[in-house]
């Protein structure tokens, strides 16, 4: 049998390796006026970011639809990202979730009289469908 060093092949203690060195002191670069005013530029929100509502925090949920529900909102989100000649910014992107938002902000929007309603078939001859 060999002994510890070498089945380690010569690493040292386990307990080693959890260790830090002190860390050296390295001068960082000072960056040029010219990038810094860069930086400040690309910074400075525009008028439109200002006016944009704070978003609020985003939560999962679980919805079963059926499978042309699904292929529907992928095809219509696909359609409306393509409908951009110029690069969208990722945020401002339209996916499926943008789409049943919207769709839940039509809902709250309606003049149902939601303790009127009770079940799927109520809420399709309120809304007409």
């Amino acid at each position: 049998m060999t002994s510890k060093g070498s089945r380690m092949g010569g690493l040292g203690k386990l307990s080693d390796f959890g260790k830090t060195s002190q860390p050296q002191q390295q001068e960082k670069p000072t960056p040029s006026p010219e990038i810094i005013a860069r930086s400040h530029a690309i910074a400075k929100p525009t008028v439109e970011q200002k006016q944009q509502p704070s978003l609020e925090k985003l939560v999962n949920i679980n919805i079963k639809i059926t499978r042309a529900q699904q292929q529907w909102l992928a095809d219509t989100a696909r359609e409306v990202r393509d409908n951009n000649d110029t690069p969208v910014a990722p945020q401002d992107r339209v996916f499926p979730q943008h789409l049943i938002g919207v769709a839940i902000d039509l809902l709250q929007d309606t003049d149902i009289d939601w303790s009127q309603i009770k079940n799927l078939e109520d809420l399709r001859q309120a809304l007409k469908l």
